[in-house]
């Protein structure tokens, strides 16, 4: 199976030394990688700048930086599977590659070391190669025969498969299922291997599990356990994770604290109705077109909340006659709730804001025919009036009617950050 290799540079050449340094000689001559990592047992790591080296095209041997790893054992898979995994995070990071993607040869070595460096690498952005040939010892059934020599590039099985804990983790955590992530973290945490990067992982899926739900008090509580657990790891590849987590908490706290003294004084809180557009579009990526419009929904009646507190001291689950413009009771009627309160549902929030010549009343009005569609067609869904599911267009109508007059762009909302495999490789 010939594939093309991803043409992002440079990457990182790993292969496995046997006894036989001809396969090895042939690809690297093929490939001309920049950077090598040989995997050797303690008997062929000699071959490396004995045989392999001194046997390559004279401009490759002189620029191709390389390291060599002495397995442990090479008859023990286990024992190999870690010490790899040790030695490929370890040349990422000393080479400066830890997002470059791999290429691999698992020709040489012991069997056991062939399948360890397939079973090392499955999280990463790599693609296999093997040195195969039509022309084989022992009448066909032994080595390839120098000279006659063919690679083979083979595709990583687990991107097609993808079924290992470590990709459910990453897909749960980057698909905002957060709870599932943090569940999966424990569960590798409890396995052993590398358990403290998994429990911090655990912590931080279970801050950004109780964001996205709205437990602003429960997450700024969580959120700093969360960094601390990564921090004392020590990582260096954690580094952009980090500085993403600590922008996120500002934004957290942020929006908490807007909402506090909202609540408290009536003061405006732009920062808190962005937190709640970026959890609407959340919703909107997973599919989830009506907690989506929901949300959207739930932004246009707190924005205008919000607007006509912090302005004029009006709140829309209490008003009385006494505060409202002549000109806004004239053309609304106010119908008392069961507790003999006045209220004012989102177009009559709406339309008070532009009796009294507010901006963002009259942005509303200004998209009123386009948005009393949109919203009569969620009004029908299952999670307010009716049964009719939200399609994905409504949704995304919805979204740019509301970001449109609100004036809030996507790239101002809060992003939560996205995990790579070879993170946790």
């Amino acid at each position: 199976m010939d594939l093309q290799l991803s043409t992002n540079t440079p990457k990182l050449f790993v292969c496995t030394v046997g006894g036989s340094p001809a396969p090895i000689i042939y690809s690297l001559t093929q490939h001309a990688p920049e950077h090598a990592l040989f995997v050797c047992s303690a008997s062929s790591a000699e071959a490396v700048e004995e045989q392999i080296l001194p046997a390559l095209p004279e401009e490759l041997a002189h620029t191709l930086v390389h390291t060599v790893a002495v397995l442990s054992d090479e008859q023990d898979l286990l024992a190999c599977v870690r010490d790899m995994r040790k030695e490929v995070r370890k040349a990422r990071q000393d080479f400066g590659l830890c997002n470059a993607p791999l290429l691999a040869d698992f020709t040489g070595g012991t069997k056991v070391m062939s399948a360890a460096l397939v079973l090392a690498l499955m999280e990463y952005d790599v693609h296999f190669t093997y040195i195969g040939g039509n022309q084989r010892s022992k009448n066909g059934l032994g080595t390839v025969i120098d000279g006659t020599e063919k690679i083979m590039r083979l595709a990583n099985p687990w991107e097609v498969l993808a079924f290992s804990p470590i990709r459910q983790l990453v897909d749960a955590f980057n698909a905002h299922d957060f709870a599932q992530a943090a569940r999966i973290a424990l569960e590798l945490a409890q396995a052993g291997e590398r358990a403290d990067l998994f429990r911090a992982l655990a912590h931080l899926g279970e801050a950004y599990a109780l964001w996205d739900g709205f437990d602003y008090v429960a997450a700024k509580a969580a959120f700093p356990k969360a960094l601390q657990a990564l921090e004392n790891l020590s990582l260096p590849e954690l580094s952009p994770l980090l500085a993403h987590v600590r922008r996120n908490c500002a934004d957290l706290c942020a929006a908490a604290d807007e909402l506090a003294n909202f609540e408290q004084h009536g003061s405006p809180c732009s920062a808190a109705l962005r937190d709640l557009a970026a959890n609407a579009l959340r919703r909107q990526e997973q599919g989830r077109y009506d907690d989506a419009c929901a949300r959207y929904y739930s932004l246009l009646e707190k924005a205008a909340r919000v607007e006509l507190a912090s302005r004029y001291g009006i709140d829309t689950s209490n008003v009385t006659r006494d505060h409202l413009p002549a000109a806004f009771l004239q053309e609304a009627t106010l119908v008392p709730s069961h507790d003999g309160r006045l209220q004012l549902p989102l177009f009559k929030a709406y339309l008070l804001l532009t009796c009294l010549h507010n901006p963002l009343g009259l942005a509303f009005m200004q998209h009123k025919d386009r948005l009393e569609q949109v919203l009569r067609i969620r009004n029908s869904s299952l999670l307010a009036h009716g049964f009719a599911p939200v399609g994905a267009a409504t949704c995304e109508e919805l979204r740019s009617l509301v970001f449109t007059f609100l004036d809030i762009s996507q790239e101002s909302l809060p992003l939560f950050p996205r995990i790579d495999t070879t993170l946790l490789g």
